[in-house]
C-alpha cells in the first residue's frame, strides 16, 4: 500500500480525492494547507488525519508520496523538498512557468531514485492514448492536422483565481500536442483583450505550431463562452491524416452537478485523474514507464513562455533562434 498525503486542499483536492479512493494499493493518510481551516474541514470531510506543517508532512514516515495541489507559485518548492525527505511526487499542473526549475527538480528526482510525475492528466485518458498509439503505429497516415480545443465558461470571481487561459489551460493542449507530434518548429500565439470587469488575464487564446513538412497544430482555450451547439468543441481532440482520423471528445458523459473547478461533470475529465494516478502508482511500485514526464513539463513551458513573447511581439518564433540555441 502506497500511502499519501495530500498538500494542498484547495478544488482540485476534491477530484483527486474521489479518484484515490478508486485506485488499489493507493490511500490517504493525511492532508495540509497552509490555510489552518481548510485543513480541519477536509480532514473532517475524508476523515483523515490533518497535518500541522509542511515540516510534518515530511517528517512522517507513514507518508511514502505527497500530492502537491498548492499554488502553482509553490509547486517547485514543495516538491523539491518532499524529494529531499526521501517521499515520491505527484505534482499538479502546470509545474511551473519555470522550465529551468521544472529541470532540476526532474534531475533532483532522478539522482534520488524517486518518481516525480506532473499530473499531466489528460495524456492518460483511454480515447486519447488510443489516438497516440493509431498515430504511433501509422495507421492514420501522415499526420497533417491536430486540433485541441477548450471551451468552458468560467465567471470572473473563479477565474481571477488563475492566470490567463495560456498558461492555465493550455499547457494541457502542449503537452498533448507534444505527445502526438513532438517538438515544432515554429510557434504563433495570440491572445484575445479580456471582457472581465476587473481581472486582466486572458479569456481566450491560441497558438499555432508549425512542423516541417506540411503538419501543423491549432490549439485554443477560451474561459469566455461554452459551446452548445449539436457538435460542441467542449474539450476535443481531433488527428487528420492522409489515412484516417481519430477523436476525443469529453461530451460522451455530462453530468449536471459542479465538481472541482467546473459547473458541470464532465465524466472523462473526472476519470482521468484515475488514470493518472494509476500511472503514478505503477511508477512508484512496478518502475513503469511515465509516458508524460516533467521533461515534458518543462519543453511546455519554455513553450508557453515563447508563445506569451509571440502575443507582445505578434511575431512567429523559430525553435531555433539566431545564434542556434534551441528555444525549447
Amino acid at each position: 500500500m502506497l500511502k499519501i498525503a495530500f498538500v494542498g486542499a484547495g478544488a482540485v483536492a476534491d477530484l483527486h480525492f474521489r479518484s484515490i479512493g478508486r485506485i488499489s494499493g493507493l490511500e490517504l493518510v493525511g492532508v495540509h494547507d497552509m490555510r489552518a481551516d481548510l485543513t480541519k474541514a477536509k480532514s473532517e470531510a475524508w476523515g483523515v488525519p490533518a497535518f500541522a506543517s509542511l515540516e510534518a508532512v515530511l517528517a512522517d514516515n507513514g507518508v511514502d508520496g505527497v500530492f502537491v495541489l498548492t499554488h502553482v507559485d509553490s509547486h517547485l518548492d514543495v516538491a523539491s523538498r518532499a524529494i529531499a525527505a526521501g517521499k515520491h511526487v505527484f505534482v499538479e499542473k502546470p509545474v511551473s512557468d519555470d522550465a529551468g526549475g521544472i529541470q532540476r527538480l526532474a534531475e533532483h528526482a532522478r539522482a534520488a531514485g524517486l518518481v516525480c510525475m506532473p499530473d499531466h492528466n489528460c495524456a492518460y485518458i483511454p480515447e486519447f492514448r488510443r489516438l497516440k498509439r493509431l498515430v504511433d503505429s501509422g495507421d492514420l497516415g501522415t499526420i497533417r492536422s491536430l486540433f485541441i480545443t477548450y471551451m468552458i465558461p468560467h465567471d470572473e470571481q473563479l477565474a481571477s483565481r488563475y492566470g490567463g487561459v495560456l498558461e492555465e489551460v493550455m499547457i494541457h493542449h502542449s503537452y498533448l500536442a507534444l505527445a502526438v507530434l513532438g517538438k515544432p518548429d515554429r510557434i504563433v500565439a495570440g491572445a484575445a483583450k479580456p471582457a472581465w470587469k476587473h481581472h486582466t488575464a486572458e479569456d481566450q487564446a491560441w497558438m499555432v505550431w508549425e512542423y516541417e513538412p506540411g503538419t501543423s497544430a491549432h490549439l485554443f482555450a477560451s474561459f469566455a463562452t461554452d459551446d452548445l451547439s449539436s457538435e460542441p468543441w467542449t474539450w476535443l481532440i481531433k488527428v487528420l491524416g492522409t489515412e484516417g482520423s481519430a477523436v476525443v471528445n469529453w461530451r460522451n458523459a455530462v453530468f449536471k452537478r459542479a465538481r472541482g473547478t467546473h459547473a458541470m461533470a464532465w465524466d472523462e475529465y473526472e476519470e482521468s485523474f484515475t488514470d493518472a494516478m494509476t500511472v503514478f502508482r505503477d511508477a512508484v511500485m512496478t518502475g513503469a514507464r511515465i509516458p508524460s514526464t516533467l521533461d515534458d513539463a518543462a519543453t511546455a513551458a519554455r513553450i508557453i513562455g515563447e508563445a506569451y513573447r509571440s502575443v507582445r511581439s505578434l511575431s512567429t518564433i523559430p525553435r531555433v533562434a539566431d545564434d542556434g540555441t534551441a528555444r525549447w
